[in-house]
């Protein structure tokens, strides 16, 4: 299975007391489903996993994937920092309706420790695998020759989510071992079309414009380079930050509150909530980049695909 297109790290929905606020996780759902998401993803980084109990986290997956109602693939992040736990959560993760597992390393700096962690996640469990690449979060790399071996030998490692700097590079000598590899970026889109450029699939994360993404990879697919990347450069503004270590979750939950998808920003502590400063700041941002404008003028044709 090789995919391409956007693909969408989902928040985990909350109310003002922090309990899971599943009708929230529906509405998201068909929200980033109207938006263009060609797949979406739970319990990955932006999904607060850490803070959900094994309850909360089965119930996440199983309400996204009957709100989806198979219009478009759900991912499960089911990474673990012991290989036996890592195959119970992706077995349980795929009984639960997941079309495919979003799985980073173990915290063990070794090719060969690595290699049997998802080999024995992909002879367990004969699911759809994507290599989580994101060293700032596991504190692990993953070397090129590392995913290229990964990528002959295991059956279902056919996807990768690439957020190991510089991606342009990475992207490149991966793609050139790897032809047949779905490269799939991340970090905020800040870097997406220069992945793209260099052979990327398209892009999965956490930006609360998922439209936005869709419409610089349709442009960028469909021959439209200019177009792609005027959408992409007024966006950078909001992806830059969005993007924000400690608070970024905070920022996209309320963005996506704003947009209708939620009805609260709530973030679990010890995460950060949007203060009132942080509020002035999104909204500069918002009216210089004018990102409605701009998705409203795609859709009626004055500035087309």
């Amino acid at each position: 299975m090789s995919l391409s297109g956007v693909h969408v790290i989902m928040p985990t929905p909350f109310d003002g007391a922090g309990k899971l606020d599943l009708e929230s996780l529906h509405t998201l759902t068909h929200f980033l489903i109207e938006k263009g998401a060609n797949g979406l993803v739970v319990l990955g980084v932006m999904g607060e996993a850490s803070k959900l109990g094994e309850a909360e986290q089965e119930a996440i997956i199983r309400e996204t994937v009957q709100a989806a109602q198979a219009r478009v693939p759900v991912f499960v992040g089911s990474g673990a920092g012991g290989t036996d736990l890592a195959i119970q959560k992706s077995a349980r993760a795929m009984e639960l309706g997941a079309s495919g597992l979003l799985v980073a390393p173990p915290p063990v700096q070794n090719d060969t420790v690595i290699f049997n962690y998802y080999q024995r996640i992909n002879d367990a469990v004969g699911a759809l695998i994507i290599l989580h690449d994101y060293p700032v979060s596991t504190g692990i790399l993953l070397s090129v020759p590392l995913v290229t071996r990964l990528h002959s030998e295991l059956e279902h490692v056919r996807v990768i989510k690439l957020e190991d700097t510089p991606t342009g590079p990475r992207t490149s000598a991966l793609r050139k071992l790897n032809p047949h590899l779905s490269i799939l970026g991340g970090l905020g889109g800040l870097y997406m079309l220069e992945e793209l450029e260099r052979g990327a699939n398209g892009i999965m994360t956490g930006f609360s414009y998922p439209d936005i993404l869709q419409a610089i990879y349709t442009a960028y697919t469909s021959g439209n380079i200019s177009l792609a990347q005027k959408i992409f450069y007024q966006s950078c503004a909001m992806m830059r930050y969005e993007f924000q270590p400690g608070i970024g979750i905070a920022l996209r939950k309320e963005v996506y509150r704003r947009r209708g998808a939620i009805r609260n920003a709530y973030v679990r502590h010890p995460g950060t909530q949007v203060d009132e400063t942080m509020q002035k700041e999104l909204e500069q941002i918002l009216e210089f980049s004018r990102l409605e404008d701009l998705i409203a003028s795609l859709k009626t044709g004055e500035v087309s695909l």
